[in-house]
């Protein structure tokens, strides 16, 4: 798998999302290259097989052709909390960190659970998610107690 593609993609739903739409990898392919995915329907194959993860961009442009969220395309995994949060956006780490005034690697800590956000930033990083400060503290939190399992 991609080293670069999202944590927590879900195979499974991709097929099932794409099959209840009744349409084949080769259109999907297609409906995804008008979002801005640079896929065809080989990379779909791989998607479905769990061969290959996709980036953001391509996650993002597949929910589009889909017409569901980014998040429908991820595992259910109270650790993936934040990292949903920010991907039902359509958000990367950069452009989050970069809203908060934060580098980019601190948000992926955060994501992980291996920082936390300072308190002041929550407020605005709950608007940019479009959470509630308290979904967002629970999403830290879940991510914290996943990376003490680590």
């Amino acid at each position: 798998m991609s080293s670069r593609g999202v944590v927590g993609f879900d195979a499974e739903a991709l097929r099932t999302l794409r099959t209840a739409a009744g349409i084949s990898q080769r259109m999907l392919a297609g409906h995804a290259r008008k979002h801005g995915a640079q896929v065809a329907g080989p990379h779909i194959c791989l998607y479905e097989r769990g061969k290959r993860t996709p980036e953001l961009r391509t996650l993002t442009a597949l929910a589009s052709a889909l017409d569901v969220p980014p998040s429908a395309l991820l595992e259910d995994d109270s650790a993936l909390g934040l990292r949903r949060l920010r991907l039902r956006t359509g958000m990367s780490q950069r452009f989050l960190a970069a809203a908060l005034g934060i580098a980019q690697a601190r948000w992926s800590r955060i994501e992980r659970g291996q920082s936390t956000l300072d308190e002041h930033h929550v407020p605005l990083a709950a608007h940019l998610l479009g959470a509630s400060e308290g979904e967002l503290r629970s999403a830290m939190a879940a991510a914290r107690r996943a990376a003490a399992r680590s």
